[in-house]
C-alpha cells in the first residue's frame, strides 16, 4: 500500500475526471506554490496513480513535464483503488 502525503492525496482525489493543471492549482487547499503542486503531481504519475494527457500529443503515454500547464490529469484505476482503500476520515 502506498502512503501518500496530504497534498498528493488531495490532488489525486481531485482527479476523478480530467482536470487541468491550472484548475488543480486554483482548487488546492493545502498548497499555493505551483512548483510544489507540480512536484506532487509528478510523484503521483511516478506511482502510476495519475495519468497525464497533453492536447498537442495524440499518444497518451508521451508526457512532457515541462509543459504541465498544457496537460490534464486523471486518476488511473490504481489511483481510484487507492482512494477506495483510503477513505477521507
Amino acid at each position: 500500500m502506498i502512503e501518500l502525503p496530504d497534498l498528493e492525496s488531495e490532488l489525486l482525489r481531485s482527479c476523478l475526471f480530467p482536470e487541468t493543471f491550472e484548475t488543480l492549482v486554483d482548487e488546492c487547499n493545502l498548497e499555493t506554490k505551483q512548483s510544489v503542486i507540480a512536484d506532487a503531481i509528478k510523484n503521483l504519475i511516478h506511482h502510476k496513480l495519475l495519468v497525464a494527457s497533453n492536447s498537442y500529443v495524440s499518444l497518451s503515454w508521451i508526457y512532457d513535464s515541462d509543459k504541465m500547464k498544457e496537460s490534464s490529469f486523471k486518476a488511473t484505476a490504481k489511483g481510484v483503488e487507492w482512494m477506495e482503500l483510503n477513505p477521507i476520515s
